[in-house]
């Protein structure tokens, strides 16, 4: 599905998605504590239940594409401004292709033939103080656009910092009909309305700036 979402620290963490710029905050007061962080490794996969029992599809993508600048706010709590993050609809697979070609034609075409990606943004979120190798729990809340089409969206995410890099794992829900999408159907089998999301990340900062923190000590 589309760009798509993230979050983390100034030792720490975030990434569902994410691009920046400098705005007042926390972040933009304490500019020389913010980091840029860059996805190494994503991965969203999807799970949709069906109107047959015991069936459902499953869906994966490998090619999240996402990048962060966080710094620290209050009481070192991790903050994150200008998330963005993007999914190509033709990296999105279930693998079987008539269904793939039947998923990308009915759920992410627009009516002129285009196929944009899918796309996360959101303007701030903030996380509780982490240490090293200790997971927190944090709620980043923006926008997801399908087709075009952008409606508000939350991901639950669990962060985590081993050895230098941020690891990111977290869930949501998409309404098909939030899109004014209909729920998609092939050969008497009609999927749900909810499509269910998981996200994985690991970042780490680019290597100028891991050069650089590591000359300042």
């Amino acid at each position: 599905m589309r760009r798509v979402a993230q979050v983390v620290s100034r030792r720490l963490v975030l990434v569902i998605v994410a691009c920046l710029g400098s705005v007042t905050s926390p972040i933009a007061n304490g500019a020389n504590d913010a980091v840029t962080l860059e996805v190494s490794q994503g991965t969203v996969t999807f799970e949709v239940g069906t109107n047959v029992p015991a069936l459902r599809v499953h869906g994966k993508s490998n090619a999240v594409k996402a990048y962060a600048r966080v710094g620290l706010g209050p009481e070192g709590a991790a903050v994150l401004e200008h998330i963005e993050a993007s999914v190509p609809v033709k990296s999105l697979g279930t693998g079987l292709q008539l269904r793939d070609e039947h998923m990308r034609k009915y759920i992410f075409t627009k009516p002129d033939g285009q196929v944009p990606d899918v796309r996360f943004s959101a303007e701030r979120a903030a996380c509780p103080r982490m240490e090293s190798g200790q997971r927190i729990k944090c709620a980043v809340s923006g926008e997801l656009v399908i087709r075009e089409t952008a409606r508000p969206f939350t991901i639950a995410l669990t962060l985590v910092e081993e050895n230098g890099s941020f690891r990111a794992a977290g869930d949501g829900i998409v309404k098909l009909s939030a899109y004014g999408i209909e729920q998609p159907s092939q050969l008497g089998v009609r999927t749900s309305d909810d499509v269910k999301l998981r996200l994985e990340f690991t970042a780490r900062r680019p290597a100028p700036q891991v050069a650089a923190r590591s000359g300042d000590r």
